[in-house]
């Protein structure tokens, strides 16, 4: 007796993309102790947050987060905490590449914040954007 298989049993698992990027938070009154880690991950073509942590730069380091460099809109999923530092889920791009979170809300329909990056002490005018490029290199 020849026992046949489900459909079931011949899908490939789903696989579920998912990595660390860093962002660093203005809002703490440590500078050395601002550093987090936001939790991305592939939905359909997309990238979206699903979780933060606090980390410090040596495990950054070591986990390999500081290499990590990704494209997408970055919106945060209901479940995301926001910033383990200051609780937002804004989050703002730098020229130098980096991330940081932000207080202030930029609305759509072209508004402009001005913000100071926590990473390279840049000060500029911040408009609300679809598509982000981070890298999480260079501390």
């Amino acid at each position: 007796m020849s026992k046949e298989k489900s459909l079931e049993e011949y899908k490939e698992p789903v696989k579920i993309q998912a990595k660390v990027i860093l962002a660093k938070c203005p809002y703490t009154y440590s500078r050395s102790d601002n550093l987090f880690g936001m939790r991305i991950q592939k939905f359909g073509s997309d990238w979206k947050r699903t979780w933060s942590f606090k980390i410090d730069i040596e495990r950054a380091h070591s986990e390999g987060y500081d290499k990590e460099c990704s494209r997408g809109t970055f919106a945060p999923t209901a479940e995301y905490p926001g910033c383990p530092y200051c609780g937002t889920a804004n989050l703002a791009l730098c020229a130098c590449g980096k991330s940081f979170c932000f207080k202030a809300e930029i609305e759509r329909k072209g508004k402009i914040t001005q913000l100071t990056c926590p990473w390279c002490g840049q000060i500029g005018e911040y408009h609300d954007t679809e598509v982000l490029e981070l890298s999480s290199g260079g501390y």
